[in-house]
C-alpha cells in the first residue's frame, strides 16, 4: 500500500521566533518576580522600625491623654464649673468679636436682590467652630426670597442656607417674613 503524503498540507512552521519571544516574555516575568519578592523582602525587615515607632507615638498618645483626662477633671469640678463656664463665654464673645459687621453687610449687600430686606441677623458659633448667621428677611413676593437663596447658594463665602420658617404678610406687617440659618466664612 502506498501513502502519499502532501507536504503542503503540513507546511513547515516557523517556531523558532515564537519559542524566543516566549522565552524573553517569560525571562522578563521572572525578573520582575525576583524584583517584587526583593522589595517585600526589604520593606518586611523594615517593619519592626516602623512598628517601634509606631508604639512609642502611642504611648505618647496615652500619656498625653491621660493628662487631658486629668485637667478635664479639674476643670469639671463644682468649685471651677463657674470658670469653665466663663472661659467658653469669653473664647465664644472673642470669636464673634472677629466677625466685621461692616463686610458681613458688604457680603450680603452684593447678594441681596432689591426687593428683600433684612430684618435681624444674629451670628452663632456652631459646635464645628463656624460662624453661623441666623437671619429673618422680608420680602414683597417669594421669588425674590428664592433669588436671594440661589445667590447664597453661589457665594463663596456662604454655604448650607437652611429654611426654619416663614410667615405671611399681616396687617402689621406687609412683608413675607423668612427665617435662615447660612454658614458664614468671612475672608479676612
Amino acid at each position: 500500500m502506498r501513502t502519499e503524503l502532501n507536504l503542503a498540507s503540513h507546511p513547515f512552521g516557523r517556531n523558532r521566533l515564537f519559542y524566543l519571544a516566549s522565552a524573553v516574555l517569560g525571562a522578563a516575568l521572572v525578573a520582575a518576580a525576583l524584583f517584587m519578592v526583593a522589595v517585600f523582602a526589604r520593606s518586611y525587615r523594615r517593619s519592626p522600625e516602623l512598628d517601634r515607632r509606631i508604639e512609642g507615638y502611642r504611648r505618647q498618645l496615652g500619656v498625653l491623654a491621660q493628662k487631658q483626662a486629668l485637667l478635664d477633671g479639674v476643670l469639671r469640678k463644682p468649685e471651677n464649673a463657674i470658670v469653665l463656664e466663663q472661659s467658653l463665654f469669653l473664647n465664644e464673645l472673642l470669636y464673634r468679636k472677629g466677625i466685621s459687621w461692616t463686610r458681613t453687610f458688604s457680603d450680603l449687600e452684593k447678594l441681596m436682590p432689591p426687593r428683600v430686606r433684612l430684618i435681624t441677623i444674629r451670628p452663632q458659633v456652631n459646635a464645628d467652630n463656624e460662624v453661623a448667621l441666623d437671619m429673618q428677611v422680608g420680602t414683597e413676593s417669594r421669588e425674590a426670597f428664592v433669588e436671594f437663596l440661589r445667590g447664597l447658594e453661589g457665594a463663596a463665602q456662604f454655604r448650607s442656607p437652611v429654611l426654619h420658617g416663614d410667615a405671611p404678610p399681616t396687617e402689621n406687617q406687609p412683608l413675607f417674613r423668612f427665617r435662615l440659618t447660612v454658614i458664614y466664612d468671612q475672608k479676612l
